[in-house]
């Protein structure tokens, strides 16, 4: 994929709900996925491409489905990086809604994700954790 944002979208459906074949040729063997803000139990750092298809991956079976809105993609000075806005509307496997805002900035380099670190609000998921 030659347009780094087509890239960056196509990115944010695949790290959300797979599958799991979606990240060959489109993510680094050595990306690296940052989650600053992530709940306990969720690792907050991933390096490289299984650890992070296979840590993200188990979070998309709790959800019925997830869809990005309100999405705004920028570049940067640096050629690399991008910078994304965007809200998330999701029905939980058991029904339950959920929604959040991001801020997340992607690094990309020959048509690969190389890098991403995902800034989220951490209350709507405590209070999701809390329900269950």
């Amino acid at each position: 994929m030659s347009d780094p944002k087509a890239l960056i979208r196509h990115w944010m459906e695949i790290t959300a709900m797979g599958p799991a074949e979606a990240w060959d040729e489109r993510v680094s063997s050595d990306v690296v996925v940052r989650l600053p803000y992530a709940p306990p139990g969720v690792m907050p750092v991933m390096t490289g491409f299984d650890e992070a298809r296979d840590t993200l991956g188990h979070h998309w079976g709790t959800k019925r489905s997830f869809d990005w809105v309100d999405v705004t993609i920028r570049a940067t000075e640096d050629p690399e990086l991008f910078v994304t806005i965007a809200r998330s509307q999701v029905v939980m496997a058991n029904g339950d809604p959920y929604a959040n805002d991001y801020v997340m900035l992607t690094r990309v380099r020959d048509g690969q994700v190389i890098e991403h670190t995902e800034y989220f609000n951490p209350l709507p998921i405590v209070d999701l954790l809390a329900k269950r």
